[in-house]
């Protein structure tokens, strides 16, 4: 257990927190418990975010130094600042002389221990470095992720992801992981196993870039291009079923780039946050899928997509003509 953990778990919160590392994943889980355990939402008043690496370092200090309005919390979270590869004495001081209503959150990739900055945040806080764990611990993270869904993972199976996904150096990362997860639960939505033929078949672009092929093709009511990607999927031994799962998947990602665009982040941070390539995700600017499914349609989608296969999996649909009336209603 890391000491983030520790303090979550004993409720002895520091009010200094540094994540630093490659590990973005990581990063971003430790972010998020600890602003679940500060109890100040985002929204809330009392919540300020700074991010970027052309920031004001006196107006950060200023503050994390105010005392909270009607509350008896004001959380801070800075992230890719710079400030503590750089240094800097405005954050240093206020660091130092930070009120015990204020609980601040450090997210960076570099830093640099021998400044005032890091040194002061040590002394007052904990810091955390994210870096990929053993194989050993991330292989009972996915099989657990795996499990949590409903499925269980064989050895073989294991043995093709890590072959897949850790032992890739150019993509290496708890992201990219995560990611191929998510699709091998999409794909196999009908059963409670992930095989190494799964595994062979999904973890590679060429199924998904038939997915992505025919979701674009909805979005343009071509329903001759929709089906001969269909039938191609099912002459390469694709089920209906999983097709339908890695169609929702398509759409989870629709739904979360339309949060995303309403706060004008770009493709390549979208990609980031996502666990994706960064020109996985520019594929749906570059096709305008966003103006081809609202995000009201998006919505109806994904519901129409669970209701679908609830009735496929209690028998009162046939799985094949139940994926094509649902394909067929959209390209109408």
């Amino acid at each position: 257990m890391n000491e983030i953990n520790r303090d979550i778990k004993s409720g002895q919160l520091k009010n200094v927190y540094l994540l630093y590392g490659e590990e973005d994943y990581l990063k971003r889980q430790n972010l998020k418990k600890l602003t679940e355990a500060f109890g100040v939402d985002e929204t809330d008043m009392n919540f300020s975010r700074f991010e970027g690496d052309d920031l004001n370092s006196a107006e950060i200090a200023g503050t994390i130094s105010t005392m909270p309005f009607l509350s008896d919390k004001r959380v801070v979270v800075i992230k890719n600042s710079g400030f503590c590869a750089s240094g800097d004495e405005n954050l240093k001081d206020a660091v130092s002389k930070l009120p015990e209503t204020s609980y601040v959150v450090f997210c960076e990739k570099d830093v640099r221990k021998n400044t005032a900055l890091y040194k002061a945040i040590a002394a007052k806080g904990t810091v955390e470095e994210c870096v990929m764990p053993p194989e050993n611990t991330l292989m009972t993270w996915i099989v657990g992720r795996a499990k949590n869904a409903g499925k269980r993972m064989t050895t073989g199976a294991w043995n093709a992801f890590a072959k897949a996904t850790y032992a890739n150096k150019k993509t290496r990362s708890m992201e990219y992981m995560n990611n191929e997860i998510e699709k091998l639960i999409s794909y196999t939505w009908d059963r409670d196993e992930i095989t190494e033929a799964d595994v062979l078949a999904i973890c590679s672009p060429q199924y998904l870039d038939h997915i992505f092929d025919m979701v674009n093709a909805i979005g343009s009511r071509d329903k001759e291009k929709v089906m001969r990607l269909y039938n191609e999927l099912l002459v390469a031994k694709v089920s209906a079923g999983n097709i339908l799962g890695l169609i929702c998947r398509q759409f989870r990602i629709l739904l979360v780039l339309h949060d995303y665009a309403d706060e004008n982040m770009r493709p390549e941070e979208c990609a980031h946050r996502l666990g994706l390539q960064a020109f996985e995700v520019q594929k749906y600017f570059r096709f305008g899928m966003l103006q081809k499914f609202s995000l009201e349609k998006v919505k109806a989608l994904l519901n129409d997509a669970l209701s679908t296969q609830q009735k496929i999996r209690s028998g009162q649909m046939n799985e094949k003509i139940g994926v094509e009336l649902f394909i067929m209603e959209y390209c109408r």
